[in-house]
């Protein structure tokens, strides 16, 4: 079961900067720091089979867990001996582990114990150059900074994919919420976390555990909690159905608690580390309990605004469905609240300004015709957006179109400059008839007569100069 919050939009004004760090970190360390790590691996494991030292090793861990010790004819001539899968079979033998390499097993008066020790140290050295053998979290042989090195570390690029995708996912809410450098705090607080539960549940472990999931489950966890009652939207995938679902934030935990069990019993054998996705969910729970109550820069004010916006984004497109289907009467009243919720949001105004040409002599659709043609136009889109809407305001408005002085002579600077020829006459003929002057005139009209060339109508051309020379 997969469950992954899609309530809020990553906002790129305010961007999370930690979480992407974050995200930089683990995706760098797999591509350089454990970059040949596999060549590294094999080339570890196939000294171990062709030397002999799995072969010694395997019949030892036979004796003691006495069985025959009797190879048969294939082990015996060296074929088939699968010393690999062997190995991952004795490692994960704890007490057995420890006996071998303390020397209880192949002890100094073994007939094999100069040669199986020669041996068992070069595969010790070459099994250290492997990243994510030697700095990965083994609770039978911990090291402190294995705890933290771990957190970085992946087994490949599909595990550290979708770790990357929740990281992101959860990541960008978290920080958000509580700011960037309590976050970072957080973040390996959680993942230490995650690796308590290792140590609670698998104390002797000699297979390395390594992940972000550990420290991604521990902000899942934070996520609920910090979040907690405000309902959110969620995508959840069961085998082959899935859906999106709205649900208060806290009701997640016991979902995500539930599956991590649910995947322990149904598969013991297997080789994800659940214990520690559940001791993330625990700990980033508690950590958000005691951020909620003693972290000065947690806002509640930050997750009501989140929650006003989220609101309005749904009732924008409500908005946005009754105009598709031109029902523009039942969107005006909704699109006219948006606008006075947020007067600058420029996909509001489209929306308003469109609804409202139904009846084009109605102060609405004068404001938003020009609260629309005063918005800066930066990009293209704007640029198009900016013309068109001129263009249809000019036409439709009833009884005429009403442009205030400083927004004429603002327009027509504009249309110079992008060379909208026809547009910047428009706004010339206007403002004579009405006798406007504004600052930079003389200079427009020279270069409107300019445009008139181009366009090759020099009669205007000459006009234009002759309106300029007597300014």
């Amino acid at each position: 079961m997969i469950i992954i919050p899609f309530d809020r939009k990553l906002d790129w004004r305010n961007p999370p900067l930690v979480t992407l760090a974050l995200i930089a970190v683990n995706i760098l360390s797999f591509f350089l720091w454990q970059s040949g790590d596999d060549r590294r691996y094999m080339d570890a494991l196939g000294y171990y089979q062709d030397s002999g030292l799995g072969k010694i090793e395997w019949l030892r861990y036979r004796e003691h867990k006495g069985e025959a010790t009797a190879p048969d004819s294939g082990e015996e001539a060296g074929e088939n001996f699968a010393a690999i899968l062997h190995y991952w079979q004795m490692i994960g033998d704890a007490p057995f582990m420890h006996d071998l390499l303390e020397g209880r097993i192949i002890s100094p008066g073994d007939r094999d114990y100069t040669q199986w020790k020669e041996k068992r140290q070069h595969f010790n050295e070459l099994m250290s150059r492997v990243v994510f053998v030697n700095w990965g979290l083994r609770t039978a042989a911990p090291r402190w900074d294995s705890l933290l090195a771990h957190m970085f570390l992946h087994g490949g690029f599909m595990h550290l994919l979708g770790n990357m995708i929740f990281l992101l996912a959860v990541g960008f809410l978290v920080e958000r919420a509580i700011g960037h450098g309590a976050f970072l705090l957080c973040y390996l607080l959680v993942g230490l976390g995650s690796a308590g539960f290792d140590f609670l549940f698998r104390p002797d472990e000699f297979i390395p555990s390594i992940g972000a999931s550990g420290a991604v489950a521990g902000l899942m966890g934070m996520y609920t909690v910090l979040y907690w009652k405000r309902r959110i939207r969620f995508f959840y995938f069961i085998f082959v159905y899935f859906d999106y679902v709205s649900l208060p934030a806290i009701a997640l935990l016991p979902l995500w608690v539930g599956n991590e069990l649910f995947q322990i019993l149904a598969h013991p054998e297997s080789n994800v580390n659940y214990f520690a996705h559940l001791g993330g969910l625990f700990s980033g729970a508690l950590v958000a309990l005691a951020v909620r109550a003693l972290l000065p820069s947690f806002k509640e004010d930050f997750l009501q605004e989140e929650d006003e916006e989220a609101e309005f984004e749904q009732e924008l497109s409500r908005a946005q469905m009754l105009c598709d289907q031109l029902e523009y009467r039942r969107a005006l009243p909704l699109l006219a609240d948006l606008h006075s919720r947020q007067p600058g949001k420029r996909t509001v105004l489209v929306l308003l300004q469109e609804a409202a040409r139904i009846d084009p002599q109605s102060e609405i659709y004068h404001q938003a015709s020009q609260r629309l043609l005063s918005l800066p136009a930066v990009n293209a889109e704007e640029q198009r957006l900016r013309r068109e809407v001129f263009r249809e305001y000019i036409r439709h408005a009833r009884p005429g179109f009403r442009l205030s002085r400083k927004l004429a002579c603002e327009l027509f600077e504009w249309f110079i400059g992008i060379g909208a020829f026809r547009e910047a006459e428009f706004l010339a003929k206007r403002m004579a008839r009405k006798q406007w002057v504004c600052e930079r005139q003389a200079e427009m009209l020279y270069r409107l007569a300019d445009l008139a060339v181009m366009k090759g109508e020099v009669g205007k051309s000459e006009l234009y100069r002759a309106a300029a020379n007597s300014m």
